[in-house]
């Protein structure tokens, strides 16, 4: 998807580094060249992908076991990635097709579905809650292949609903909280240079920016509204940060010169990607709260 721009609507308070508060471990799939982190449930189960040989397929990891998804169906013969999962172990994501397009998926009990919103060329599923409601974002290409435009869906027993961030020309949606809250990524256009994240609840939609970056997009909320996401800043450097209230946290993997949050549960743990290089391959990582300490 592309990455958007724009100017603010809110700006919340100063952005705090978030090296002293958290313990960081990296995620990497034995014996392979790439992994990717893009969620955790409230079990502590994380999904993303892996790559030994090209394509990267998609991934579980739990207790400790790297587990490929969904053997025996396309997740393990063509380019795909999970993105998150709920506590009942449904698992929604991506993969490429044969038509070269690509597809949603919806992954539970065993079972696969594909999720192709009506009329979209492609249709990306991110985010998943208790309930089973998934969400995502379609696109329209051209007969070059450019993306046109970009809208958010939700899918939930088999219908689809569109979602846009109001005013806007293309909006994403990345994640869902147990309470049904929103949060993505919009924009003024499709080759507008600006993103904004935006979280939209049942009584309002509010559009923020972390202050002075270029771009924020909103990957995951949590059931507290703790949300973890990814920004640029102004001089081009990619970050994650975590949003708690109205304070922004950076939060960046140590030693690496590019960082991104891509999911948080309910205990505050998040997981995301880093490149030690900027043009490197990505690892996943998890990010812990250290605990509080008790009084003496």
């Amino acid at each position: 998807m592309k990455q958007w721009f724009l100017s603010s609507l809110l700006l919340l308070g100063a952005v705090a580094t978030g090296y002293a508060q958290f313990n960081y471990s990296s995620i990497d799939f034995p014996g392979g060249d790439l992994t990717t982190a893009r969620g955790i449930n409230n079990h502590g189960d994380i999904v993303g992908s892996y790559r030994i040989t090209p394509p990267r397929h998609a991934l579980l990891i739990s207790d400790g076991n790297f587990i490929p998804l969904a053997p025996g169906t396309i997740l393990a013969t063509h380019f795909s990635e999970a993105f998150k999962s709920n506590d009942r172990g449904d698992v929604v994501g991506e993969f490429a097709g044969d038509d070269g397009f690509v597809h949603g998926f919806f992954f539970s009990n065993g079972a696969l579905t594909t999720l192709d919103f009506p009329g979209a060329s492609d249709t990306m599923a991110t985010g998943i809650n208790e309930s089973g409601t998934v969400v995502g974002f379609w696109d329209i290409v051209d007969a070059f292949g450019n993306v046109i435009v970009d809208h958010g869906f939700t899918w939930k027993d088999g219908q689809f609903s569109q979602v846009d961030f109001p005013g806007a020309a293309d909006t994403a949606v990345f994640g869902i909280n147990a309470r049904g809250d929103l949060v993505g990524g919009w924009d003024s256009g499709i080759t507008s240079p600006f993103e904004h994240g935006f979280v939209i609840s049942h009584k309002s939609a509010t559009s923020f920016d972390v202050p002075g970056a270029t771009v924020t997009q909103a990957d995951d909320i949590n059931a507290s509204g703790d949300i973890a996401g990814a920004y640029i800043d102004a001089a081009g450097g990619e970050h994650g940060f975590l949003l708690a209230g109205t304070t922004f946290t950076t939060i960046d993997f140590p030693g690496a010169q590019l960082s991104a949050v891509w999911g948080i549960n309910s205990a505050g743990q998040m997981v995301g990607n880093y490149r030690l290089v900027p043009n490197g391959l990505p690892h996943g990582f998890i990010a812990e709260p250290e605990e509080k300490q008790k009084p003496k």
